[in-house]
């Protein structure tokens, strides 16, 4: 029961959908591994979206991307998005780290978040648009269903990996989710994500959740020497970035590649 409290959790934490009980955020603490199932539901449900604005909207590209941003921040609410905005007033601000992390605690948005906020939305239209417009066939069908239910599994397991690996600065929701996430959360994370990115897209769905951990890899590096570690803006900022490193990933790999010797 506890599991399933846990997963209705993770839900009600990573979604804008109804899961009950508030206080069963008490139950995914110790489950954060539970993070990417959640995902997998985000992704099944965007998937099918996508596939039938796909069937609705022949020809209309950017339509499509439009559509599809609101779908996903509909469904995901504005919570990550609103810690990318902090992240960037933090690594933008000039001073010392105290001031830095001044920034990224301050409620007010700053010059550095709305430009990570427009930067963000170019990159993530752009990339949906030139997904659209190749042709890409994965084991389970074609189109850009699998690639969007791809990057968002990708993506909660980035916020994993970044809790794992990083430090809390101070207590909140980020200390109590990197406290609760380690070795054990991560390879469980990893070991599930890994079987349905597989099934999904083949060696191609597994290198894009590796290049999504890198990413974390990234953000974590970048918040210790900015801020001396993480909290939940870095982790949420790991999941919005993520989501558009898997997108990219997935349209390098399809289009073509970058170099020869890529094996898809």
């Amino acid at each position: 029961m506890n599991l399933f409290d846990g997963l209705l959790g993770a839900i009600g934490f990573l979604t804008t959908l109804p899961a009950g009980k508030t206080n069963r955020f008490v139950h995914l603490q110790k489950r954060t591994y539970l993070f990417p199932v959640a995902g997998v539901l985000i992704g099944i449900i965007l998937g099918v979206i996508a596939t039938i604005l796909m069937v609705l909207l022949p020809g209309h590209p950017g339509i499509f991307s439009v559509l599809m941003i609101i779908s996903i921040y509909c469904l995901t609410g504005f919570n990550h998005l609103d810690a990318l905005s902090d992240f960037g007033d933090g690594i933008t601000a000039h001073g010392s780290r105290e001031k830095k992390v001044g920034a990224l605690k301050d409620m007010a948005l700053g010059t550095g978040g709305v430009a990570f906020i427009v930067l963000y939305f170019l990159l993530l239209f752009v990339l949906i648009q030139s997904l659209v417009a190749i042709e890409i066939g994965t084991r389970l069908g074609s189109g850009i269903g699998i690639s969007l239910l791809v990057a968002e599994v990708a993506s909660k397991h980035s916020m994993i990996t970044t809790a794992s690996l990083g430090k809390p600065i101070h207590q909140g929701m980020g200390s109590v989710i990197a406290d609760n996430t380690g070795p054990w959360q991560l390879l469980v994370s990893f070991l599930i994500l890994a079987a349905v990115c597989t099934v999904a897209m083949g060696v191609a769905g597994l290198a894009v959740l590796v290049m999504a951990m890198l990413l974390s890899v990234v953000v974590v590096v970048i918040s210790n020497r900015h801020f001396g570690g993480i909290n939940g803006d870095c982790i949420g900022t790991s999941n919005e970035l993520a989501r558009l490193v898997a997108l990219g990933t997935t349209f390098i790999i399809y289009s073509g590649g970058l170099v020869a010797w890529m094996p898809w």
